[in-house]
């Protein structure tokens, strides 16, 4: 299976793992290699693709909201930590829970990705347990834990994301990336219909020049407009990180009307593996993979 700029492949009790090189920067790919689950450069910060994209959620609440405002995160779908590395740029060193359920990509993290940051408590287990079981709350959760055909559907349903509500701080929010196919949203639909169930507000984006979404949902009653004022005000101060900036003006512009969907995904009712098919028979037939991150 070798593929061109592969420096590491292993494979683990979940995985076929192969970290990738070019131009100096590292790529994680998992199994069938459809889309990069992780990215570093030793020097550069902005990758261009989702990851930064999570910051974004708590900036939905009423203004004003500062960095200094989130002081935890968990992330379900550690992989090799960018949004680590990134949220704690922006955030500073706050502590960060990551859920991985492989631990040999943990390491390789830890080896290939700079994933060594004081602040982080990797954590090598499925992450709707690793959450249901951990005494904190937190004021962002990341969810970044689909990679059709790959989707954990235990991630994606009514029950779980009522585990996710009771694990935010008051003022918490979650974001969550979720694969597209070309002209084909209904992961999306369903997805906001059964978060719509748990939270008042929910919004997506879509990722430029990817096949990615990001759902954002907040615990609180919130509104498009703070957003918008917090990115206004967060723009005249200073040391305000150009990351979260940029992150914050790319969901501006890529806000998507609010899908309406009487579809929900429960424990008992997730058909997952049907929708996330069709997905990757349209992508075979329309699409590129390789937009999916």
């Amino acid at each position: 299976k070798a593929t061109p700029g592969q420096i590491f492949e292993t494979e683990s009790q979940y995985n076929y793992i192969q970290v990738l090189e070019e131009d100096g920067y590292r790529y994680l790919r998992l199994n069938e290699g459809q889309g990069i689950h992780s990215v570093y450069h030793p020097t550069e910060i902005n990758y261009y693709g989702p990851w930064k994209q999570f910051l974004v959620a708590p900036f939905f609440n009423r203004p004003p909201v500062v960095p200094d405002d989130v002081q935890s995160i968990a992330i379900l779908g550690l992989a090799g930590g960018t949004i680590v590395r990134q949220a704690t740029e922006v955030f500073g060193p706050i502590p960060i829970d990551g859920f991985e359920i492989d631990g040999r990509i943990i390491s390789i993290g830890e080896q290939y990705f700079g994933m060594n940051q004081p602040n982080l408590n990797p954590i090598a287990q499925d992450g709707r347990w690793g959450l249901e079981h951990s005494p904190r709350k937190y004021d962002l959760i990341a969810l970044d834990a689909y990679r059709p055909p790959y989707i954990p559907w235990h991630l994606t349903t009514l029950e779980f994301f009522q585990i996710v509500q009771e694990h935010l701080t008051k003022d918490g929010a979650v974001a969550i990336n979720v694969g597209r196919a070309p002209e084909d949203r209904r992961l999306i639909d369903t997805m906001v219909g059964t978060l719509k169930q748990v939270f008042p507000a929910v919004y997506v984006m879509d990722v430029p020049e990817t096949f990615n979404s990001i759902i954002y949902a907040t615990q609180q009653p919130t509104s498009v407009d703070n957003l918008y004022l917090n990115l206004f005000e967060l723009s005249e101060s200073q040391n305000i990180h150009p990351l979260l900036i940029e992150a914050l003006q790319i969901t501006v512009l890529n806000l998507q009307p609010t899908p309406e969907s009487s579809t929900i995904f429960t424990d008992d009712i997730a058909p997952i593996e049907w929708i996330t098919n069709n997905m990757v028979l349209r992508f075979m037939l329309f699409g590129d993979m390789e937009a999916l991150q």
